[in-house]
């Protein structure tokens, strides 16, 4: 097989991969969007979202701990906190969650509530199914995979209820260069649109996606630090930018007084990547 072939086949498998990873996450969104803190910060009932939480972090099931994660780290309900927030993806991705597992990924690859160390973060990624056939290095892996995610919690945290649908599952598929940077979007669910004024038949998007994915992942950028490893990568990485507002949709009608979330006892993650 000739070079463009071989080329050619890892990009197919890439995709391929990206495409069933995604598929994963939306079967688990769908799953979500019916856990009863789901529920219960629909109603703006934050304090009953917070009861369904354990403050000892391993004695939540995946859900609840990957949940729990989400609103730590974005401050849903309760006051954000990053480093508690990857004690919980930690659990959750420990129970065998993928969604967890890539949220953890990116605290590993900022150092947040635990060692900082990309290639570390890569192997979590690529445990979770990024990545498989070994295209990129562990850390330029990790480092992309940081981006990706980040990119994705400044989307769901900033993107009108809406934005995209269906809300449960979405995901935007993107092709990511480390050592150039550059990124392309490759396939995003469809935009929503605002009803439609008299006279007209279809509505207004409700957002430019190609611009809000843009400069989130130009912010994102700016918050991670290149690593050398990441500077002589060439390949490009397939990632899933997870915009799955099934938590945040209502978020603007959450009270403004927020509470703390208070650990137990916090153990150090034994999850094994491979």
């Amino acid at each position: 097989m000739g070079t463009h072939a071989v080329a050619v086949a890892a990009g197919r498998c890439a995709l391929m991969c990206t495409v069933a990873l995604g598929s994963a996450l939306h079967a688990w969104s769908a799953q979500l969007a019916k856990h009863p803190i789901v529920t219960a910060v629909h109603h703006q009932s934050c304090a009953a979202a917070v009861r369904l939480i354990s403050p000892e972090v391993r004695d939540n099931d995946a859900p609840t701990a990957f949940l729990a994660g989400r609103m730590l780290d974005e401050g849903i309900c309760v006051q954000r906190d990053p480093e508690l927030a990857a004690h919980f993806f930690a659990h959750a991705a420990e129970l065998g969650e993928r969604a967890a597992a890539l949220d953890y990924a990116a605290k590993v690859g900022l150092g947040v509530g635990t060692e900082q160390d990309y290639a570390r973060a890569g192997e979590l990624c690529r445990a979770a199914g990024v990545d498989d056939q070994k295209q990129l290095s562990a850390a330029a892996l990790g480092y992309a995979c940081t981006v990706g995610s980040i990119t994705g919690r400044l989307l769901r945290e900033r993107l009108p209820a809406g934005a995209f649908t269906p809300v449960a599952g979405a995901a935007v598929r993107i092709g990511f260069t480390p050592a150039s940077s550059t990124l392309q979007i490759t396939a995003m669910p469809p935009v929503g649109r605002r009803q439609p004024v008299t006279g007209s038949f279809i509505g207004q998007p409700v957002i430019d996606a190609n611009e809000e994915i843009d400069k989130a992942w130009r912010e994102a950028l700016q918050m991670v630090p290149v690593p050398e490893a990441a500077r002589a990568e060439t390949h490009s990485a397939a990632l899933a930018i997870d915009v799955d507002m099934t938590l945040e949709q209502g978020r603007e009608r959450l009270p403004e007084s927020l509470q703390r979330l208070l650990p137990g006892e916090v153990h150090p993650t034994t999850i094994q990547s491979h």
